[in-house]
């Protein structure tokens, strides 16, 4: 009987064993599963192109964000993550007035010095960036986690344009081969014209390189998921201000004097006054940002 009842408690003991490290390898591969991560994001934002000129700074503008992003967790606790991401933002700048003036032909080639003042000048800034992060985290243990993530990303310009207007612009034409200066006729582009503005143009911004930080908290779900609620910070760690053009910041159109086309304060040629001073464009965003997220 003892060596039976021996057997059967061997028996037993066997059987648990084997029950005991099958549970250990199902939960090691359950762990090593949990190593990966996949979210997909929306972020809202106030956003700007960070630049001074004439003494006034741009101003801040809407933005928003979506992306994907996967990330590899090499402990409970720390993880390393990459994606792409397409970023929306707004800037503009108010100058209350602009002079200038250059020596050009008109219809009959007769050259003048063309002079302007633009009241109340409005330039607004629109430009998409395709983002690609990368960024380590670090969140805390539980069913309610705090997170704070940190990193940097190359953004690709995707489409930048501008699109500028002015309230009153005076225009008059100086021939110094008459000592004249006229302010008049309107058709040939001198005179007062009110509420003046351009369709949009290409802005021709450079690629972005941007030092990235967000911070908050990540709420564990049911089956491996996760949803993540945070604000970030979007900083511009380059120059991003376009090549000098051969635009002119008003121009005026020898076919049609009275169509005035607008260059951009980023990139006007320097022969105008107006962008003297104007060192750096760099990108600017922050705001709330909502990520759902599932391991596997």
């Amino acid at each position: 009987m003892k060596i039976n009842n021996l057997k059967v408690t061997h028996s037993n003991f066997i059987v648990s064993l084997a029950i005991v490290v099958a549970l250990i390898i199902v939960n090691g591969n359950a762990l090593a599963q949990s190593k990966n991560e996949v979210s997909f994001y929306l972020q809202g934002s106030f956003s700007e192109l960070s630049y001074e000129t004439l003494g006034q700074e741009s101003e801040l503008g809407n933005g928003f964000g979506i992306g994907a992003k996967y990330s590899y967790y090499f402990s409970d606790r720390w993880s390393l993550g990459t994606g792409a991401e397409l970023q929306y933002m707004e800037g503009s700048i108010f100058l209350p007035t602009i002079q200038g003036d250059f020596m050009t032909q008109d219809s009959e080639s007769d050259t003048f010095n063309f002079r302007y003042q633009a009241d109340n000048f409005l330039e607004n800034q629109e430009v998409y960036f395709l983002n690609i992060p990368l960024q380590i985290q670090y969140e805390s243990l539980g069913n309610t986690r705090f997170f704070v993530a940190g990193g940097v990303k190359a953004g690709l310009v995707v489409d930048s344009k501008y699109r500028s207007s002015t309230t009153s612009l005076e225009t008059s034409g100086y021939y110094p081969e008459y000592n004249v200066e006229l302010t008049d006729p309107e058709f040939a582009g001198f005179g007062e014209f009110v509420n003046v503005s351009n369709s949009k143009s290409e802005l021709d911004l450079k690629t972005n390189f941007v030092a990235h930080l967000e911070s908050g908290i990540k709420l564990m779900l049911e089956d491996s998921q996760s949803l993540y609620m945070g604000f970030f910070v979007d900083y511009g760690l380059n120059d991003i201000k376009p090549d000098v053009s051969g635009e002119r910041l008003v121009d005026y159109n020898v076919q049609n004097p009275t169509a005035f086309a607008f260059g951009s304060l980023l990139s006007s040629r320097r022969d105008i006054n107006v962008i003297q001073g104007l060192d750096e464009v760099r990108s600017f965003a922050f705001g709330l940002k909502v990520q759902y997220a599932f391991q596997f």
